[in-house]
């Protein structure tokens, strides 16, 4: 109540109204009725099981979509990755300090897969997924689910990308799961090849990707080793500048 009154004061509302959380999204239940052939708007023919399926009005589960086009036993790993706190807050500052908290970024294997792989600290291993393959270092993290790995995103960038010198530690620790993660689906019976995606949200399917590893030679540096590109410091807006539209 205390924020309501405040938002009012300042003319963020006009009256103190109540904040409704929707539990049953009935604009999910629109499309999904559409798709059961009601209403006068219908979606295409070849998206309309997919409508009907995932778009629940209620929270449902169903398998990645990734998980009908491979061998869930040759990948049997689940990898994710998720953005740090400290690049959302600094999103193309390259903070000198935040560096040092996020300079570089290990994969993080569970005790199940670091035991039975025999990895010690140091190690680095190679991952493959349907689509690709990188070569990283690894870390031991025991409170993960003992069939998940995972990263943090937004850390590794190419050589000469963000005014960085080509050995820093972003470019040749650092690293990002994009490589192994299709931007299409495989080619459906009519040709067709449908975004790996989320059919909800179009969000880029982060989490759908499964992988297998095995422990490797570490490197000089994570593979792929991509040629360096320069980047064009000094000759365009500051990022402040594009935010007041200068």
């Amino acid at each position: 109540m205390a924020y309501q009154e405040w938002a009012v004061k300042i003319g963020c509302y006009d009256v103190v109204q109540p904040y409704i959380f929707q539990l049953y999204v009935e604009p999910m239940r629109k499309f999904q009725a559409a798709a059961e052939g009601n209403g006068l708007r219908q979606p295409p023919d070849h998206l309309r099981k997919q409508i009907q399926r995932t778009m629940d009005p209620l929270p449902i589960w169903y398998a990645p979509i990734e998980d009908d086009h491979i061998d869930q036993n040759e990948y049997p790993i689940h990898a994710l990755t998720q953005r740090p706190m400290a690049m959302y807050h600094s999103w193309g500052s390259q903070n000198a300090w935040l560096r040092q908290i996020h300079g570089v970024n290990p994969l993080y294997l569970p005790t199940k897969i670091w035991n039975e792989k025999n990895f010690k600290d140091g190690d680095w291993a190679k991952v493959t997924s349907a689509h690709g393959t990188i070569t990283v270092p690894v870390a031991h993290q025991a409170s993960l689910n003992e069939n998940t790995i995972w990263t943090w995103n937004a850390i590794g960038k190419r050589k000469g990308t963000w005014g960085l010198d080509k050995d820093a530690p972003e470019a040749t620790k650092g690293f990002l799961l994009n490589h192994l993660i299709h931007e299409l689906l495989p080619p459906k019976g009519d040709g067709l090849r449908w975004a790996n995606s989320d059919p909800i949200t179009g969000q880029a399917a982060w989490f759908d990707l499964r992988v297998k590893i095995a422990k490797t030679t570490p490197p000089t540096e994570v593979q792929p080793e991509l040629p360096e590109i320069k980047s064009p410091v000094g000759k365009g807006p500051t990022s402040l500048e594009w935010k007041v539209g200068a």
